[in-house]
């Protein structure tokens, strides 16, 4: 006989009511909201450099690299950008660590860049002066981290609603500047090491590109920031890669990187337009390829690769159709360089010459004969 209040063995339990479970209350209660992303767009790029590579431009709320070596295309990719976002009503944050760049610069100018719309022109005088004459006085020279502030300070700015647009930040080329203790060591005559810069890259931007930048796409962001950046590289034979001038962060940090020419070598060719026995030296042709895509959405992890021209004005896609509509385009262009107002789209022919290992030939947009003794040199990146 069963005690007094002594559940038989044979009686049917009940079962305990689950309490009813939320997974949105319990990310909210962790912190862990889910925040969708804008929808993608982009920037776009030279119509030469979009046959070639199948991409639209450069993605929204996201970090691009634009790199190879010397006279491959690489600044005159992020130029076309830097104008293109300009018209879609994006404010160009031009970073020119080479001051290379100053007001009324001809190449933006012919691209169609209007300097007298919105745009902020940043170079390495604004750069010591706004940051690294604050952190010290007798600083002379411009760093890695007064970049990194920089870069900083608009997006805090932008989110601050004291920039209140979409903005993009246009550097042309990660690997000029030294950190403070290189810039330290050498005003002081002793050794340094480029492995301090590398680190100083990754300890600045490493957060930069992985994060803030990243968190403008989401859609409670009122405004998107986008970085673009121009890097040199070099092929490490002995280990057989390729490496980028100041280290791998923004190799790592970007999302969507452009390769322009080889990579033992710069594999580029002088391109020259030839009219009633006299040339003019005025591009350079070689491969461009999408090294990385890791975009969200319908173009993520396309890898198209092309061949281009790059000239002062832009790309041409490298067919005979596209040749010829970049003389019509402009022949005022070819009529002033061969000074001859009479000439016609026929009387223009291209033809590209083969270029030394090392690729150091530049550009000077000037005729020349056919000698190789007088031919001109210059660097168009």
């Amino acid at each position: 006989m069963a005690k007094k209040n002594e559940v038989p063995s044979n009686a049917v339990r009940k079962p305990t009511p689950k309490k009813n479970f939320s997974l949105d209350n319990f990310k909210k209660k962790i912190g862990a909201i889910t925040v969708p992303s804008k929808t993608l767009q982009w920037i776009p790029i030279d119509d030469g450099l979009r046959e070639a590579t199948g991409m639209p431009g450069v993605p929204k709320g996201y970090v691009t690299l634009f790199r190879g070596y010397t006279n491959t295309g690489k600044s005159t990719a992020l130029m076309r950008a830097i104008v293109n976002a300009q018209k879609m009503g994006d404010l160009p944050i031009i970073i020119d660590t080479e001051n290379n760049i100053d007001v009324g610069n001809i190449r933006l100018t012919n691209m169609g860049f209007d300097w007298n719309d919105e745009h902020l022109l940043v170079n390495n005088k604004y750069l010591l002066d706004n940051f690294g004459i604050k952190q010290d006085k007798d600083r002379k020279e411009a760093s890695i981290e007064d970049l990194a502030k920089a870069i900083y300070s608009f997006l805090d700015m932008q989110k601050s609603g004291q920039l209140p647009r979409d903005i993009f930040i246009a550097i042309d080329s990660i690997g000029t500047l030294n950190c403070i203790k290189t810039i330290n060591a050498l005003e002081k005559d002793t050794s340094d090491n480029n492995q301090w810069n590398a680190g100083s890259y990754e300890k600045s931007f490493m957060s930069l590109l992985n994060n803030a930048v990243p968190n403008t796409r989401r859609i409670d962001s009122e405004y998107t920031a986008t970085i673009a950046a121009v890097q040199k590289i070099w092929y490490d034979g002995m280990n057989r890669v390729v490496k980028h001038k100041g280290g791998e962060t923004f190799f790592f940090g970007a999302r969507m990187i452009y390769h322009f020419g080889g990579i033992i070598s710069h594999g580029t060719r002088r391109v020259t337009a030839t009219s009633k026995g006299r040339d003019l030296n005025f591009g350079f042709e070689n491969k461009v390829n999408i090294a990385k895509n890791h975009i969200d959405g319908e173009w993520g992890g396309i890898s198209l690769e092309g061949k281009i021209i790059s000239t002062p004005t832009g790309f041409i896609y490298g067919d005979k159709e596209h040749e010829a509509a970049y003389k019509k385009t402009n022949i005022l262009y070819f009529r002033n360089k061969f000074e001859d107002n009479s000439l016609t789209v026929d009387d223009i022919e291209f033809k590209s010459k083969a270029m030394d290992l090392e690729g150091n030939m530049s550009f000077e947009n000037e005729i020349i004969n056919r000698s190789p003794s007088t031919e001109k040199e210059n660097d168009q990146d």
